[in-house]
């Protein structure tokens, strides 16, 4: 892992070279020729590059090697239908506490107990936040910081949580009004898959955004080859348009596609043709998967808890001590990670800068699902720690704040249609606050939206709403012991609250456990839990997974191939092999 710095460094080395160098130790793994048995799953014929000859190439069938697949020869995709899953109680027996809306209109609303950086009056609650100060930015505490454990949060890394959450989880057809785990589907498989970016494969989707001309890739647009391919009324032509709803997971997606396509170019000649597509993805969800888990988790899970995690993730026969789904698909996701836990809006800031000339807020780059300008393309040193270049952006620590914009979000952020009939439905706002002259949709605030959704859900009993913060940390200590008894609704400064909503506790929790008044690094230990576990196990019992077939081949083990340390691989390296930097 390379180590965050204020001073440049020696130049990158070029892309080509660091393509030919992740080529040469993923194609040693394939053939055995790192020490180990042969990575070559599901009989795979794979050219050694010894053996080519006069710069070109040997290109194998899957047959005998002799020449090209015969004419009707069966295409070796194995594109798989998205599943859907339902939702399950992570701790099916505590009782619901739902807080009447008024209480969490006033808590939720612009100007209120959660708004970080509300417009000073006499200013208008419409204008813009203050900006923040630097101390509630998640840097790093350690001066050369060795490991994403004690690295900090980068900005980049608020939108690869977003990214991920698109990838396991689309409750389309939630209500604000009543919600059953057996009947609220989730339109995702629950499977840290990349299935938001692949969706049914070029087989059954070659018409849609994969390249018909270079087989195994996906399409980019020539002519705007920095941005997704979109239609005419600028909609991205991708497997999940969610992820265009900022200007910074849209690019995430994008760095995607491109990393794909770069795997593709050193499978190229030493893998099939009819297998360049499969072999690809394989080794792209791989790296994501073993990023995610090695990248994203220590940088938000307290230590003691990701350690616990990781241990159990890697042992196949050490189970969670929270969750544990079987191996069958689909997964039930539990609702206390959905609605509580993996709801981590304390992380965005309101202003970023994308590039060297171009700096803004958040909101006003451009509307989502609109086209990319050359100038709004994205260099990832701001966002990801990059080798010689500046210190990154950083993205805000964890605590019962969200920014000022996220309290009145600009409609439609979630799909090119308004997608509540009243999400613009206006009132006043509630009386204390310091604009209650002056009218706001409550739906468009985020926490609102969090706190009504918590409310709807029913449980075995019949009632309706999420366990208390208290009645989860309780069950989660036993677990996990944390040193100190479950926070009360005092501790959080929440007035009228007989308890404290599920969500607020774990975005609070942290800053407690550290006596912070300026948020926590990581989440606290329930918050930890509750996402460590349940993202782990996600890959854990994937039949799929780098962690499934670890656990079948304990003799020779997967590890990653393209990282700029063999055996590691971060976001940056992803950028970096995407071409992106």
């Amino acid at each position: 892992m390379t180590t965050d710095t204020t001073t440049a460094g020696p130049p990158a080395a070029d892309v080509a070279t660091l393509r030919e160098e992740a080529r040469t130790r993923l194609l040693d793994q394939l053939l055995g020729h790192d020490g180990q048995s042969a990575l070559n799953p599901d009989g795979l014929r794979v050219a050694d590059p010894t053996f080519t000859g006069h710069g070109c190439p040997l290109r194998l069938d899957l047959a005998n090697g002799a020449g090209p697949p015969a004419p009707n020869t069966t295409i070796a995709f194995t594109d798989a239908v998205v599943e859907t899953g339902t939702y399950m109680w992570l701790l099916p027996d505590l009782k619901a506490y739902a807080p009447k809306d008024e209480l969490i209109k006033k808590l939720g609303a612009p100007g209120g107990p959660l708004d970080l950086n509300p417009p000073t009056p006499p200013k208008k609650c419409a204008e813009l936040g203050e900006k923040i100060d630097d101390k509630y930015l998640a840097k790093p505490t350690v001066k050369e910081p060795k490991a994403p454990a004690d690295s900090g949060i980068p900005a980049g890394y608020t939108y690869l949580g977003q990214f991920l959450d698109h990838n396991i989880t689309f409750q389309a057809d939630v209500t604000f009004d009543s919600n059953t785990i057996r009947d609220t589907t989730n339109f995702r498989g629950a499977r840290v898959d990349l299935s938001h970016v692949y969706g049914l494969g070029p087989k059954t989707q070659s018409f849609a955004f994969y390249d018909n001309l270079d087989v195994g890739k996906f399409w980019i647009d020539p002519y705007h080859d920095y941005d997704v391919p979109r239609n005419p009324q600028g909609v991205p032509v991708i497997a999940d348009p969610r992820n265009d709803n900022t200007i910074i997971s849209i690019q995430i997606h994008h760095a995607f596609m491109l990393f794909h396509n770069a795997v593709v170019d050193m499978l190229k000649g030493s893998v099939p043709d009819v297998m360049l597509f499969d072999t690809a993805k394989r080794q792209v969800v791989w790296h994501y998967q073993w990023m995610i888990l090695n990248d994203w988790l220590p940088r938000i899970v307290k230590d003691t808890v990701y350690a616990k995690v990781k241990a159990a993730a890697e042992n196949p026969s050490t189970p969670f001590l929270l969750f544990n789904p079987p191996q069958g698909k689909p997964v039930t996701l539990p609702l206390e990670f959905t609605t509580a836990a993996y709801r981590l809006h304390s992380l965005p800031v309101e202003e970023y800068r994308l590039n060297e000339h171009t700096a803004g807020h958040l909101f006003h780059f451009r509307k989502p699902f609109a086209p990319l300008r050359t100038d709004q393309i994205i260099d990832w040193r701001q966002f990801f720690v990059i080798p010689g270049a500046q210190q990154p952006q950083y993205a805000r620590r964890f605590d019962r704040k969200i920014i000022h914009a996220f309290l009145q979000m600009p409609p439609p952020i979630d799909s090119p249609l308004t997608w509540l009939e009243d999400s613009t439905k206006k009132e006043k706002l509630p009386e204390g606050n310091p604009y209650a002259d002056q009218l706001y949709s409550p739906l468009l605030s985020i926490a609102i939206r969090n706190l009504l959704r918590a409310n709807t859900f029913v449980r075995k009993d019949g009632s309706k709403g999420m366990p208390s913060g208290e009645d989860i940390a309780k069950e989660v200590y036993v677990k996990y012991p944390s040193g100190h008894d479950p926070y009360k609704p005092a501790d959080f400064e929440l007035k009228d609250f007989d308890h404290v909503p599920p969500w607020y506790y774990i975005l609070g929790e942290g800053a407690l456990e550290e006596n912070s008044k300026v948020g926590s690094l990581k989440l606290g230990t329930v918050g930890s839990a509750i996402v460590g576990e349940v993202i782990a196990a996600l890959v854990k019992t994937d039949p799929d997974s780098y962690l499934t077939y670890n656990g079948k081949n304990p003799t020779k083990k997967w590890t990653p191939t393209f990282g700029e340390t063999p055996g590691t691989f971060y976001m940056s390296d992803l950028v970096r092999i995407a071409g992106l930097v």
